[in-house]
């Protein structure tokens, strides 16, 4: 493959990763200067996990949709790109699946909400709950669970209470 298609391969995964820090970080933002009155906040918390499921699909879609595109192409030329897609695809699908299976098990536990995002490039695992305050006992459940289901070290989980 020539230097300048794997230039801009690069440069559209570097934007894919950018969109998304952006839109994580703007909902961060509008969380953090969400109203004090506990029904806005309710309905502030509700959208903030319904929006971050949406960017993430979004963002998640597009970034299938591009290796999709790679896998595509023809030629020898492209069978080093074509394989490196491939693992990055299956890569994106193993954290979607993992996601929503722990997202799953917390909720059944009782957390009302529950938002998992694991790290495609790194092995950092983000828990965010709709919970008030966490206790030693929440944390404990919740590293467990991620625990369980993935080899990653708890020095690498966050866990927020929203």
């Amino acid at each position: 493959m020539k230097k300048s298609k794997k230039i801009i391969l690069f440069v559209s995964m570097v934007v894919v990763l950018v969109v998304a820090a952006v839109l994580n970080i703007t909902l961060l933002t509008q969380k953090a200067d969400g109203s004090t009155d506990q029904g806005d906040n309710n309905s502030t918390v509700g959208n903030f996990f319904a929006t971050s499921r949406e960017d993430r699909l979004t963002t998640r879609n597009y970034e299938i949709a591009q290796l999709n595109e790679i896998i595509a192409l023809e030629g020898d030329d492209y069978a080093e790109a074509r394989q490196n897609a491939i693992e990055q695809k299956q890569a994106i699908v193993d954290a979607m699946e993992t996601e929503m299976l722990i997202e799953t098990l917390l909720k059944a536990q009782g957390f009302a909400d529950v938002l998992v995002s694991i790290g495609s490039s790194s092995d950092n695992v983000n828990v965010i709950v709709d919970k008030d305050e966490l206790t030693h006992e929440d944390t404990v459940r919740i590293y467990s669970v991620i625990a369980q289901e993935t080899s990653i070290a708890t020095d690498y989980v966050n866990i927020i209470a929203v």
